[in-house]
């Protein structure tokens, strides 16, 4: 094994269908890495402790890891910080555990709204879009329960929400989170501005693009595909591009987290 791999790390899901986008996604990435993927839980064998702990023992003694979420303000994405001790022990109720960290660890940041991602939404906007200047656009995120979570949700959702409507040229544009829900409020008050098109910032299709989004939405008006970032190529080159930031960053970087008298840590921002 070579000294530095990379360990893209998913949500996971009973569905092997969504795994296989995951799965699909890191095999088309182009880079010189061994790459392997970790998943949050429901996949027997493919922990991040697993998958960590390979990475080791086969020899890696810099790992870049490479979250594959949709925002920071996920509070997963704080669990798997915590996990790898990159921030304290999260204050509510979890089934994670510590891992005990050897190797270099490189964090890069999630997609949020990287310009690959903003690509995807783009293009997910065509496929919905005739006539922008009738429609008004929704996005729609997760969203977080915690405050520190919701705010970096909103952040987000404002600057992508502005970007789009300023280059489509939508009536209206809002966005909404299902944590807390205020999804169907959102529909109400930009259906007075033109069509609704509601479109997910998801990283693949599951239940709350097939059912929890379409449910709360109920007898309203308005056009969806449930189209996630996956699958899509540029997510591939996403990931590709994250870990050759990280390796290029781990150069010249002088933000290290020193640990026992040795850089341990390098992150690529939040």
């Amino acid at each position: 094994m070579a000294k530095t791999a990379a360990l893209v790390i998913a949500h996971g899901s009973p569905d092997p269908d969504w795994l296989s986008l995951v799965e699909s996604a890191v095999s088309q990435c182009q880079s010189e890495l061994p790459i392997r993927v970790a998943y949050l839980g429901q996949v027997e064998g493919r922990s991040i402790s697993d998958e960590w702990n390979r990475l080791e023992a086969s020899g890696a003694k810099r790992i870049v890891v490479v979250p594959l979420f949709a925002s920071a303000g996920s509070n997963h994405v704080t669990e798997i910080r915590a996990m790898l001790g990159l921030e304290p022990w999260p204050a509510w109720e979890t089934e994670q555990v510590r891992i005990p960290v050897r190797a270099r660890l490189l964090w890069c940041p999630p997609l949020e709204d990287h310009p690959l991602v903003e690509q995807i939404v783009g293009q997910r906007i065509l496929e919905l879009s005739s006539a922008p200047g009738k429609e008004a656009l929704l996005l729609v995120g997760h969203g977080s329960e915690l405050p520190k979570g919701q705010e970096r949700w909103e952040k987000l959702l404002r600057r992508m929400t502005f970007r789009l409507q300023n280059r489509y040229g939508f009536s209206a544009a809002g966005y909404a989170t299902l944590r807390p829900d205020t999804l169907r409020e959102q529909a109400l008050q930009l259906a007075e501005k033109g069509d609704v098109l509601v479109l997910p910032l998801f990283v693949s299709q599951g239940y709350f693009t097939r059912k929890s989004i379409p449910a709360r939405l109920a007898g309203l008006s308005y056009r969806y595909s449930g189209s996630a970032y996956l699958p899509h190529p540029l997510i591939a080159d996403w990931i590709a591009q994250s870990i050759r930031t990280a390796l290029v960053t781990d150069l010249f970087t002088k933000r290290s987290v020193y640990e026992h008298g040795r850089e341990k840590t390098v992150e690529m921002g939040r």
